[in-house]
């Protein structure tokens, strides 16, 4: 359970530092959004229990004034993947697919979601 805390934390860190820079509501829904569809695109490939919000994802995407391809070429996704993949690549590494879908809060909440 301390690891899910300790993951949770750090999926969350990318999504919690924007809001702590000086930076506008419209750079935190990028931020938000991007490192979210990071998370999404992993759960997609690697996690079979979870699945993406495709409306909600649209909905976010379309707020955040950029295009899906151009959130993924942001740093905020390329930091989040890596940091996705590194902790995959952990010791409890199984335990991602746990924590993705509680990972992100904000413009990035409800975007990674459990199969029903």
């Amino acid at each position: 359970m301390k690891f899910t805390t300790l993951a949770a934390a750090a999926l969350f860190s990318l999504t919690t530092g924007a809001a702590l820079a000086d930076v506008t509501e419209q750079d935190a829904i990028q931020a938000q959004v991007a490192s979210a569809m990071a998370s999404g695109d992993y759960a997609l490939a690697k996690c079979p229990k979870l699945s993406v919000d495709k409306e909600r994802l649209a909905e976010q995407v379309k707020k955040s004034g950029k295009t899906a391809e151009q959130l993924r070429a942001t740093e905020e996704y390329a930091e989040q993947r890596n940091v996705v993949e590194t902790m995959a690549k952990g010791e409890k590494g199984y335990m991602v697919c746990m924590v993705l879908s509680r990972a992100h809060g904000g413009y990035g909440r409800g975007i990674v979601v459990e199969k029903e």
